[in-house]
């Protein structure tokens, strides 16, 4: 008998490619996710940090305005 190529897969490699593949997905997303959310954050209290220091400023007299 010639062996084809139309044998089919038996359920045990369908299943561990699934798992492989669905494996990779996953990891792949949660780095991507993670990097993405750090970055962010990072922005994020980058922003707030500039704020509050405007924040500061503005409540602070300056030394120019003196009044008697």
């Amino acid at each position: 008998m010639v062996y084809t190529a139309n044998h089919p897969i038996p359920p045990q490699g369908r299943l561990r490619r699934a798992l492989a593949a669905t494996w990779a997905f996953l990891q792949a997303m949660e780095s991507t996710s993670f990097d993405y959310t750090h970055d962010r954050i990072d922005a994020l209290e980058q922003e707030v940090r500039r704020l509050r220091e405007e924040l500061r400023q503005s409540r602070e007299p300056s030394t120019g305005d003196v009044h008697n």
